[in-house]
């Protein structure tokens, strides 16, 4: 025992003596947005990546210089190319260096942590996964086809023309073009100093401009609603001071883009976008109101799929203030497709803090350059104290944001748009479907796989909606810390 104490006391004394690792620096949240193309079947492994940081950053003597720009490597990367070797594509960038718009470059450790709006998914090392083609609800029905024809050899040729004019196979590979958003965990260099994200600055409003816009926040409704059922819908969360012109200008500088009317083609697309697993950039949107009237216009922001998106819905007011056009917004950001029987067919699910979306929108247009000010006013209730019916797991801090516009004649320059990306045509594009097809066959038709596949999408149900439940609690909790804050805090203009 005496032995061992004394061998305990003499690690501990080794322990002690080793110098202590400083502690790394925190990592900051950055979000950035490509400048260079990515294509998992036309980029090489070793190629340079930009990204323009849009997220405003401030050191020890005040803001950082814009056009900031992050550059990094292509450092691993999978193509399916004909399906042979590889099911699904992957690629993993690593940042390394930030270049300053007045010439300063420094080397920071950068790591990818998430894509906006994209079907892929990003793992902890920030390896980019694609989607496998063969999974989507698409092919699952051209196999059901397939075999169909199997016991029926004069349909083969009749049932594959039709599949095929109708749904289009998915392309596996991963395509980026300039403009995709992404979200990076940066650790800057200690020569620097502190870096940090820019806080707003507070608006300098007059007492009656504050007592006016506080007024016009009080007759602004809670909610819109839906034109088939009387149900409140999205939150109105912004309000826009400038012309429909200036309107147009900020959001397209920002990469916003609009959305078709509803029709039956309309909707056949957006069937066709959910089965086949791709994107639908001017997707229609289903009718909102705002006392009783319906949205001016409505917009959107895509990657590449339908599943996901940011968008909202514009009304016009009759008020004005200082002397401008006023619009009201509901914005809000799908993050899945569900089946509802209220209302019947796919409908999307929503990210219920709804607080983020409303950010995400001032972001976008405070990037732009085409934004004078940025209020938030306090509304006078919270969701659950309004006296209106409201729609369930929504959370918010019940804060309108105020974005007054200038003309936007100047904005900073649009990163969104660029060529589509290239890929395999003709041949090879059937090649890689039918061996994607068969590799997909003899590994998953089979009653193994299949129980299993069912377990997974009943667990994925069952932790839904456990998600939800929590949700909703979390919202009421949240709805009631605010409310009382609202009774002893005074003033609503932060």
């Amino acid at each position: 025992m005496t032995l061992w104490m004394a061998f305990g006391l003499l690690l501990a004394g080794f322990v002690a003596r080793l110098p202590l690792r400083a502690a790394e620096p925190a990592a900051l949240r950055l979000e950035a947005r490509l400048l260079t193309p990515i294509s998992t079947y036309s980029t090489r492994a070793g190629a340079t990546v930009d990204a323009a940081i849009t997220t405003l950053l401030c050191g020890p003597d005040g803001e950082l210089p814009e056009g900031t720009v992050i550059r990094g490597t292509v450092t691993n990367l999978h193509r399916v190319g004909l399906g042979f070797i590889h099911e699904t594509a992957s690629l993993r960038l690593k940042f390394s260096t930030v270049r300053f718009a007045d010439g300063g470059n420094y080397a920071v450790d950068a790591r990818l942590v998430s894509i906006d709006n994209a079907r892929e998914r990003v793992d902890s090392h920030g390896t980019i996964h694609g989607e496998r083609a063969t999974s989507t609800l698409s092919n699952r029905f051209s196999e059901r086809l397939a075999f169909l024809a199997m016991g029926h050899p004069m349909l083969m040729l009749p049932a594959f023309a039709a599949e095929s004019a109708f749904f289009r196979f998915p392309d596996p590979e991963i395509h980026y073009r300039r403009g995709a958003e992404f979200d990076l965990d940066v650790r800057f260099p200690e020569v620097m100093g502190d870096v940090s994200a820019c806080e707003a600055a507070p608006t300098d409003l007059s007492l009656d401009d504050q007592l006016e816009l506080d007024g016009i926040v009080d007759e602004l409704p809670y909610w819109s609603y839906s034109k088939r059922q009387r149900q409140p819908m999205d939150l109105v969360n912004l309000m826009f001071v400038g012309s429909e012109e200036a309107l147009r200008h900020a959001f397209d500088a920002a990469g916003w883009t609009g959305s078709r009317p509803n029709s039956m083609t309309s909707g056949m697309g957006a069937i066709r976008a959910i089965v086949e697993s791709r994107e639908f950039s001017d997707a229609p949107m289903r009718t909102l109101l705002l006392d009783g009237h319906e949205p001016a216009f409505g917009l959107q922001k895509s990657l590449d799929t339908f599943e996901k998106r940011h968008h909202m819905r514009i009304w016009a007011r009759d008020d004005q203030w200082r002397g401008r056009q006023l619009w009201a917004s509901a914005a809000t950001q799908d993050i899945g497709t569900t089946f509802s029987m209220h209302p019947f067919g796919f409908t999307h699910q929503i990210q219920v803090e709804v607080d983020r979306e409303r950010d995400k929108v001032v972001s976008d247009l405070v990037y732009t350059g085409c934004v004078d000010s940025v209020t938030y006013v306090q509304r006078r209730e919270s969701l659950r104290e309004s006296g209106f019916t409201y729609r369930r797991g929504v959370s918010s801090d019940a804060r309108v944001a105020v974005v007054s516009l200038n003309a936007c004649e100047q904005p900073r320059l649009n990163l969104v748009g660029g060529p589509e990306p290239a890929g395999p045509r003709g041949l090879a594009k059937l090649v890689r479907r039918v061996m994607l097809t068969a590799r997909n066959h003899f590994l998953r038709d089979n009653w193994y796989w299949r129980s299993a596949d069912d377990a997974r999408i009943a667990f994925v149900r069952l932790r839904d909606w456990n998600r939800q439940s929590r949700q909703e609690r979390l919202a009421r909790q949240r709805e009631l810390d605010i409310a009382a804050k609202l009774r002893v805090v005074p003033g609503r203009t932060n």
